[in-house]
C-alpha cells in the first residue's frame, strides 16, 4: 500500500513474498500458542506462570503483523474489519467471563479492527503521520489511565497494525515508530510481582521484538508451501479457546477454584 511519500525498499519486497501462503500461517499458529499460554496463566493460574505470560506477549503483535502484511498486499480491508467486528459481538460476553477487565474494555478482536482502520489511514497520511504517532504515544505514556480504557491494550495496542504497515512498507521513520510503540504497549501494564514498571517494560519490548523476528526468520523456512489453516480458523479459535478455559475454571482446573 505505498503512496507518493514511500520509500520502498528490497526489506519488504523480500519479506513480503517469503510471507505468503504456509509461512504467514505459520505466524498465525505460533501467535494462537502463545495466546493459550497467556490466557492459562491468567484465567487458570492466577499469574504464577510468568514465562508463559511474558511470551504471551509476543502474540499480539505477531497478529498485528499478519494484518500489515494483509493491508500491503492489498486486501480489503473494509471487509477484514467488518468480520473482526462481526466475530467480536457474539465473543464480548465470553471475553467479559474470561476477565475480570472484560466487562470494562473490548476484546483484541476490536483492537484489531480499530488498529487495521487506524493503519490504512496512516498509510495515506503523509508527513502527518508522524505528528499523529507522537501524539498517540504522548497520550499512551503520560495519560495512561484514559490511554488504557476502551479496548484491550488500550490506545498502544490500536497504533501496533499501523507501526508495523510503516515498517514494512519502508515508510521514513517506520522502523523507529515499530520500536517505539512497541515500548509503549508495556509501559503501564500488568507487569510481574517484585518487577519495578520501567525495566520491565523494557525487557517485554526486548522480549517481543526478538520474538517476532526469530518467528519470522522460522516461518521463511516453510517458503514456497501452500497455506495450511482453513480460511477463518483463528476466527473460531479465539472466543473457542476462550469459552473452553472458563469452562475449565468452573470446572474446578484453576489455582484458588
Amino acid at each position: 500500500m505505498p503512496d507518493a511519500g514511500s520509500t520502498e525498499t528490497g526489506f519488504w519486497k523480500t519479506l513480503g513474498s517469503r510471507l505468503e501462503g504456509a509461512p504467514l500461517d505459520a505466524i498465525k499458529l505460533v501467535a494462537a500458542v502463545l495466546m493459550i499460554g497467556d490466557h492459562v496463566d491468567t484465567i487458570l493460574l492466577d499469574g504464577h506462570a510468568v514465562p508463559l505470560w511474558r511470551l504471551g506477549r509476543i502474540a499480539f503483535p505477531l497478529f498485528c503483523l499478519a494484518a500489515a502484511l494483509h493491508l500491503a498486499r492489498g486486501h480489503d480491508p473494509g471487509r477484514y474489519v467488518l468480520t473482526l467486528l462481526l466475530i467480536a459481538v457474539p465473543t464480548q460476553p465470553i471475553y467479559a467471563t474470561a476477565f475480570p477487565y472484560g466487562t470494562t474494555e473490548a476484546s483484541i478482536l476490536v483492537t484489531l479492527a480499530a488498529g487495521t482502520a487506524f493503519a490504512v489511514w496512516l498509510a495515506k497520511a503523509g508527513a502527518w503521520r508522524h505528528a499523529v504517532l507522537a501524539a498517540g504515544l504522548a497520550c499512551v505514556l503520560l495519560l495512561p489511565s484514559l490511554a488504557k480504557t476502551g479496548v484491550d491494550f488500550g490506545l498502544a495496542g490500536v497504533l501496533v497494525p499501523g507501526a508495523f504497515l510503516l515498517a514494512l512498507t519502508g515508510r521514513a521513520g517506520g522502523v523507529a515508530w515499530l520500536v517505539a510503540v512497541i515500548f509503549a504497549l508495556n509501559v503501564h501494564g500488568w507487569h510481574p510481582r517484585g518487577e519495578a514498571p520501567l525495566p520491565s517494560a523494557m525487557f517485554d519490548a526486548a522480549t517481543i521484538l526478538v520474538g517476532v523476528a526469530a518467528i519470522v526468520l522460522f516461518a521463511m523456512g516453510l517458503q514456497g508451501r501452500p497455506r495450511f489453516l482453513p480460511r477463518y480458523a483463528l476466527h473460531a479459535f479465539y472466543p473457542g479457546h476462550l469459552l473452553a478455559l472458563v469452562g475449565l475454571r468452573a470446572a474446578g482446573f484453576a489455582i484458588g477454584s
